[in-house]
């Protein structure tokens, strides 16, 4: 039986999952979340998202780093808001208080999508229009990939008026404007040219890493992560399905996102899992201290081996691994931390990584986690406190979502979540780049202008394909 044809005919068991939702919803006074799995062949979520994005498309594309789980989303049935600095917690009651009325069908549970933005003290800026303080999406349509196996989830909030006849058409419809998009040829359009860049001045910036230098020498600030945006001009819009799949192909490592709202598409291919949690089993990455990447095998490795020897960056990493171990003791028990650090390589760079892991304690969640942990020092700086204020004083920008928490959650308590980097913001001809760097005390500010601008490459890069 083919992937596209199955849904139609689960339409009495969709309408009886709505109609039972709509009964609930009667006697609660509230609307309920439904929803109605289904296994189906295997499809290609990423050229499904290269296929069906487009302005006000309300889609999404996520996936786990090595070609892992990845999910497609397509049409906002409802969404839960958080704002301000309990954000986090906000969006963990909404989504625990709908599950305990939800009507759930089928072999996969309900999941929400989307993120959270790095800093809710700053004013948000019209760049990032629609992407707000916490804002998890429950789409119409979930499509989950998992090795060869891949399921549809249709998630609909069902009030005691709806018509359950008529919510089903309307997923039905959804999946068939879905699919027609899907086995449609790839439309074929010139790769866009780089007109310009907009951004502060490499001798300005040096000065902001020189004052932080300062900062460090004459207070308890220990790190502070300083990062630049570049805004790029095209000859005609960047496509970011297209860019999507360039950086899937340069970075396999990388987890991969795409976040639609409204016109603008927050893209990335990012290295740094913030926190993923399984049955219970909770892991999280330590990723600090970089170096660059040589296209002779010899040279990588001797580049490898000094980020490895570097008191500088083992010390910047060392300090990123004591706070995570700090922030999870209270979630997490038997916490394992190897003794020392791995090299994960991406195209263009190379980081100190350490994977720490444990068990999640009763009744603590993944949010709470996700709370605890942002920012990392990895991406905002330690003493906590002290690098956030120090970033809003000097920064000069919005982050929005960039170094934010980005990821999903399932009804299960399961999901995972990444660090919003090595991304973009795509806004039809525009494209505005994020790259940081962590300064500590033997920083050197030319220095870490050329991090940034390596990490900023590959994105570059994938921007013109």
């Amino acid at each position: 039986m083919s992937a596209f044809s199955q849904l139609a005919e689960h339409a009495p068991g969709l309408t009886r999952v709505f109609e039972q939702a709509r009964q609930r919803a009667a006697g609660q006074g509230a609307p309920v979340l439904a929803s109605y799995a289904l296994a189906i062949g295997a499809l290609d979520l990423l050229e499904l998202f290269c296929k069906a994005d487009q302005p006000h498309a309300e889609s999404l594309f996520w996936r786990a780093a090595d070609g892992g789980r990845s999910l497609f989303g397509w049409g906002v049935a409802a969404q839960l808001d958080g704002v301000g600095e309990q954000r986090f917690a906000t969006v963990d009651r909404q989504w625990q208080h709908w599950l305990r009325s939800a009507v759930i069908h089928g072999p996969q549970p309900p999941a929400i999508c989307g993120g959270f933005r790095f800093d809710p003290q700053v004013a948000p800026s019209e760049t990032w229009q629609g992407f707000g303080d916490g804002s998890m999406l429950l789409m119409t349509l979930l499509l989950i990939r998992d090795g060869e196996q891949c399921w549809l989830v249709c998630q609909q909030r069902i009030a005691a008026s709806d018509d359950p006849a008529g919510r089903c058409e309307h997923v039905l419809e959804q999946w068939n404007a879905l699919m027609d998009r899907y086995l449609s040829p790839a439309a074929s359009t010139a790769a866009p040219r780089h007109t310009g860049d907009h951004c502060l001045p490499r001798a300005a910036w040096e000065d902001k890493v020189a004052h932080a230098l300062h900062v460090l020498r004459d207070s308890a600030l220990n790190k502070v992560v300083l990062a630049r945006q570049v805004r790029s001009e095209f000859s005609h819009a960047v496509n970011p399905g297209r860019t999507l799949a360039r950086l899937a192909g340069n970075d396999p490592a990388a987890y991969l996102f795409a976040f639609r709202r409204q016109r603008a598409c927050f893209i990335g291919a990012s290295p740094e899992r913030l926190a993923k949690l399984h049955d219970g089993h909770l892991q999280t990455l330590a990723l600090a201290g970089t170096c660059r990447r040589d296209a002779d095998p010899q040279r990588d490795a001797e580049l490898a081996r000094e980020l490895l020897d570097c008191a500088k960056n083992r010390h910047e990493h060392a300090v990123v691994v004591q706070i995570i171990q700090s922030d999870l003791a209270p979630w997490v028990e038997h916490l394992q931390v190897p003794p020392t650090p791995a090299i994960q390589r991406l195209s263009r760079v190379q980081h100190l990584s350490t994977v720490i892991e444990g068990r999640l304690r009763p009744r603590a969640s993944l949010l709470q986690v996700v709370a605890t942990l942002h920012p990392t020092p990895a991406v905002g700086g330690h003493e906590r406190q002290q690098a956030m204020a120090h970033i809003r004083q000097f920064e000069g920008f919005d982050r929005g979502w960039y170094a934010a928490p980005l990821g999903w959650l399932d009804a299960r308590g399961n999901g995972e979540f990444i660090v919003g980097l090595r991304s973009a913001l795509l806004d039809d001809r525009q494209a505005c780049l994020f790259a940081g760097c962590g300064i500590v005390q033997c920083s050197d500010p030319a220095s870490e202008y050329e991090e940034t601008c390596i990490k900023l490459a590959g994105m570059q890069v994938a921007l013109q394909a």
